[in-house]
């Protein structure tokens, strides 16, 4: 028995350890905003889910960073991102619209909770079995689960940026949230961060950007958290264009070898 616990915990330091430290993290501060949303605090509700997505980005390359990368802490970080990006912005959005709906706002926001669980277990089924297909590595395979949860409360944010009453009603909230949950179980391409690079002669004018963007945020954040969002959105069709454009090489590279 002693030996079995030494071979469990025995090889862990807090380097190993740093990588469920932000996975949980996440999921403190993305489970932070059930709270907001009890006590009508709504813009802090989205500021919570926007936290727990930059902690969720974080720790898969800190796993790889340390050399730390376990099949316990995908599991971890899995069952976290259903938690924050699926069944608390569902309760979220029932709160703070959907309810009015009775039966139907129910029925809405469990149908954006299965639709994120189903993306949630083919993003595993795949990572366990490997399967690649010709975009892998160049689009992620539908809205990822982040992206997922703050479409779905992009209603709140165009309310906290132009304060217009009708961004609060009810249908809106539910088509939002039906289409947000679709986008993510679908074959559409979607934006990968990985695929972003920055050549050297670009770094200063890139640095300075974002160092603009930042001010902007800050300056007019809302405002400007509706722009990303908006421009997110419209990457979707740029990237479900280039998707088929490297297909149709791919697919004349094949004809023309054989």
């Amino acid at each position: 028995m002693r030996k079995n616990k030494q071979r469990i915990f025995g090889n862990l330091t807090f380097v190993k350890i740093i990588p469920t430290i932000a996975t949980l993290s996440a999921l403190f501060v993305g489970f932070t905003q059930v709270r907001f949303a009890l006590v009508g605090q709504w813009e802090f509700a989205v500021i919570s889910v926007v936290g727990a997505a930059f902690l969720d980005a974080t720790d898969g390359r800190l796993a790889r960073i340390f050399n730390a990368c376990s099949r316990f802490g995908a599991e971890l970080d899995s069952l976290s991102d259903f938690a924050v990006f699926g069944l608390c912005p569902a309760l979220v959005m029932y709160l703070y619209s959907l309810s009015s709906l009775n039966q139907l706002g129910w029925l809405v926001s469990v149908l954006f909770v299965v639709c994120m669980c189903l993306r949630l277990a083919r993003f595993n089924t795949h990572d366990i079995e490997n399967v690649k297909t010709p975009l892998s590595g160049r689009f992620f395979t539908g809205v990822p689960a982040p992206a997922g949860a703050i479409l779905a409360m992009f209603p709140i944010v165009l309310h906290n940026a132009f304060g217009y009453e009708f961004l609060k009603n009810q249908y809106f909230c539910a088509t939002d949230m039906v289409i947000s949950g679709l986008l993510c179980i679908s074959k559409i391409p979607t934006p990968s961060i990985k695929q972003l690079h920055i050549k050297r002669e670009q770094f200063k004018a890139f640095l300075l950007g974002t160092i603009v963007a930042i001010g902007v945020l800050f300056a007019y954040t809302w405002k400007a958290f509706c722009l990303l969002i908006v421009a997110y959105i419209c990457s979707i069709f740029v990237c479900a264009r280039r998707a088929s454009k490297y297909c149709n090489q791919a697919n004349d590279k094949k004809i023309t070898t054989r």
